[in-house]
């Protein structure tokens, strides 16, 4: 049996809000886009006026979502004082970047939808359940609980999501109900075929050059548990890559390396600060390294933005990744 949520305060917040606007992390994923799509279409099918704001709008590989009017890049429109918020798959100030001043009119009403462990007061209710492989694994919850039919866009939608967050269903998150409700979505109408063919061929020329210039150039540290690369602005600038290309998944390159146990990514931001990125195969805890840093995520992926450039910022990281590799066969005893 699934985990019991209080669904009230949304539902409150669904039935005595004028409108209702959904967020989300930036950089949104497939299960922050997957989730806040299939939730936007179960709120229009009670009647309510909705709309969805992310940050840059949605990423170009997820634009074979339906329907793409839904989706809104933050700040395009207003936000009256009486819409209603949800925020989806994040719980925290430092994830929410523009998204936050939206938040912060006095009175504002707000509901958290997440499955991560670092959570922030953002000044609403909460549901939260962090053994969720998604935030998609939720809002398909409330659907059961609003007793609404999944139809084909929000399965769609909902398994894009699913599939994001547990790898394709390779990740040790995933578990028997995961595949029963990816079933589920399969019935309503999701794709797996068709929607793998849409996330992952096709790519741009320079998302596949800047595959190449990783593979050419990770390093591999720590007996070869830990496998890194960095991705700099002058490189981006380099291989032309634009928003629609992405950078998500390169993080799973140096995972797919025998022996690596952990990856990190270093991605140059714009305004010379740093994003890593961490993967794990569950040996260690890249969540609570990275919420050591201001960021957060789960045992096996996280994401912190550290005030370095890359190569500090390999400097401050590394040693805490192989401290805790070292540290794990012990507490394995």
């Amino acid at each position: 049996m699934g985990v019991m949520h209080d669904w009230s305060p949304l539902r409150d917040l669904i039935s005595k809000s004028d409108e209702i606007i959904i967020l989300s992390h930036v950089r949104p994923d497939g299960d922050a886009v997957g989730s806040c799509l299939g939730l936007a279409l179960l709120i229009r099918t009670l009647g309510r006026k909705v709309r969805i704001e992310l940050d840059g709008g949605c990423p170009g590989p997820l634009r074979f979502l339906k329907p793409q009017e839904l989706i809104f890049t933050i700040g395009a429109e207003g936000v009256s004082d009486k819409a209603g918020i949800v925020i989806v798959d994040t719980g925290t100030w430092n994830q929410l970047g523009p998204v936050s001043n939206i938040l912060k009119t006095p009175g504002r009403k707000i509901v958290v939808i997440d499955h991560h462990r670092t959570q922030d007061d953002l000044g609403g209710a909460r549901i939260l359940d962090v053994d969720a492989e998604a935030a998609s694994v939720l809002v398909a919850g409330f659907y059961k609980e609003m007793g609404v039919t999944i139809d084909a866009d929000a399965a769609t939608a909902l398994f894009v999501g699913l599939a994001n967050d547990t790898g394709w269903f390779r990740h040790p998150n995933c578990k028997p109900s995961t595949f029963e409700l990816a079933g589920d979505l399969v019935q309503s109408g999701a794709d797996p075929t068709w929607i793998h063919e849409k996330l992952f061929s096709g790519e741009s020329v320079a998302r596949q050059r800047v595959k190449g210039l990783i593979l050419s150039t990770m390093t591999f540290h720590s007996n070869g548990r830990v496998g890194l690369f960095k991705l700099l602005q002058s490189d981006i600038r380099k291989f032309g890559v634009t928003p629609e290309d992405g950078l998500g998944g390169m993080v799973d390159l140096p995972r797919q390396v025998l022996g690596v146990q952990v990856a990190l990514a270093l991605y140059e931001q714009p305004d010379g600060s740093t994003r890593a990125s961490l993967r794990s195969d569950g040996t260690i805890d890249v969540g609570a390294i990275c919420a050591g840093h201001g960021g957060g995520g789960h045992k096996p992926a996280a994401g912190c933005t550290l005030k370095a450039n890359p190569d500090q910022a390999e400097i401050i990281l590394l040693p805490e990744l192989v401290a805790s590799l070292d540290e794990q066969p012990r507490l394995a005893k």
